[in-house]
């Protein structure tokens, strides 16, 4: 079976090709530590090829569901995710880090995950000023807690019964 990946696009080394437009929707199983791409809604991709001097311009966009887990208070949410696309794949280079065509076929998976996956946080928070978690207990330190948490909370603690009141 041939992956939606897979597209047979040497006739665009031809200077005379036309544009053409591409497209797909695939279910990934793509992720980083704290962001993983959903297989439900599907990926998509949508991706206009024109062919240039020494290779192929790829134009395009990407579409996905994220799902991400704050890196301070392990809270979890999603968000659709739309990513634009400007790439060349080359058809006479040499460069080890370019998208080279060879043959008729190109496989389009590397582009896509890597547009879409470098574009995520790489610590996802749910907010700039998440507060995250209280060590001991685990809770949310997003909510208000009493003043007799917060003194809890604290490492010196401990050390209230010693500071002499001068009573």
């Amino acid at each position: 079976m041939s992956s939606p990946f897979v597209f047979h696009i040497g006739d665009l080394r031809s200077g005379r090709a036309e544009p053409r437009d591409i497209s797909s929707e695939v279910s990934v199983d793509w992720h980083l530590e704290l962001s993983k791409v959903l297989p439900e809604p599907v990926l998509r991709f949508s991706l206009e090829l024109s062919p240039i001097g020494g290779g192929i311009a790829v134009l395009g966009e990407i579409e996905a569901t994220v799902a991400h887990t704050c890196n301070r208070c392990l809270d979890e949410w999603q968000e659709n995710v739309v990513r634009n696309v400007a790439q060349l794949i080359t058809t006479d280079g040499d460069e080890e880090d370019d998208y080279r065509l060879v043959g008729e076929e190109f496989d389009f998976e590397n582009m896509v995950r890597d547009e879409l996956m470098l574009d995520l946080p790489l610590v996802p928070l749910c907010t700039e000023d998440c507060k995250g978690l209280v060590a001991e207990a685990g809770s949310d330190l997003n909510t208000d807690l009493s003043e007799d948490e917060v003194n809890e909370s604290s490492p010196f603690s401990v050390l209230k019964d010693l500071l002499d009141t001068g009573d």
